[in-house]
């Protein structure tokens, strides 16, 4: 029974490296479970016996890189000595290497909707979990940012009930941080998230062939917002 568990493992790790492999030389497109069973050597019905769909492929195969960006990411964070400005650097400039380095493994990642286990179609999958590790890293190190030395931001009535009514039931997952504060640290994601994702599918070329120091600006920028003593830019 070992044996065969272990061989069905070392299976789905060939599959999955195929998979990837077809990922990176041709795109999302190009990961099919035929194109798979033909890259190993097998039947389409042997893969099945694996994967039972496209989806379930995908779904792994996202989950595996969620999981490599966050370990990835969590060993660049343990090598910092406690300072927060230090590890917000280490994280952000570790996610943007990753995702330069690996392109297509990118687009898949953050191209692929993680589906809300609150609504009634949906349960808890191994890729919401794992993406959920991830965003984890960056949740955690604004909640301990908020609480060493809370950080000015818009008061709720700036905000609209709305909003300020989503951003208050996540408040718990930011270790108890404001309506204000959590909107603000979106915002911060989502700017340095939306300038990896310009930089990595070419749509920064027309004024930045490089655009390492305009990155290390922004981040420099949203350091000394947070009240980090964040490296200056080189």
């Amino acid at each position: 029974m070992v044996t065969r568990d272990r061989r069905r493992a070392a299976t789905l790790a060939e599959i999955k490296a195929a998979a990837r492999r077809l990922l990176v030389s041709g795109g999302t497109s190009a990961v099919g479970l035929r194109a798979v069973a033909r890259e190993l050597g097998l039947t389409p019905p042997a893969l099945y016996r694996y994967f039972p769909s496209h989806e379930a492929l995908i779904g792994a195969l996202v989950t595996d890189l969620y999981d490599e960006l966050t370990t990835a990411l969590m060993d660049l964070a343990g090598a910092d000595d406690g300072d927060l400005g230090a590890k917000l650097y280490l994280l952000a400039n570790g996610l943007r290497d990753w995702a330069l380095a690996h392109p297509a493994e990118f687009g898949l990642v953050f191209g692929t909707a993680v589906p809300n286990p609150e609504g009634d179609e949906h349960e808890v999958t191994p890729g919401h979990q794992a993406a959920m590790r991830f965003g984890g890293l960056f949740k955690e190190l604004v909640a301990q940012i908020w609480h060493q030395k809370p950080f000015q931001h818009p008061a709720d009535e700036q905000l609209g009930t709305v909003l300020v009514e989503q951003l208050t039931a996540e408040s718990e997952h930011f270790h108890g941080m404001p309506a204000g504060a959590i909107y603000l640290s979106l915002n911060y994601w989502t700017r340095l998230y939306g300038l990896i994702c310009m930089e990595v599918f070419g749509q920064l070329h027309w004024v930045l062939p490089d655009a390492a120091a305009y990155f290390e600006a922004q981040l420099y920028e949203i350091g000394q917002a947070l009240g980090l003593d964040c490296p200056e830019p080189g």
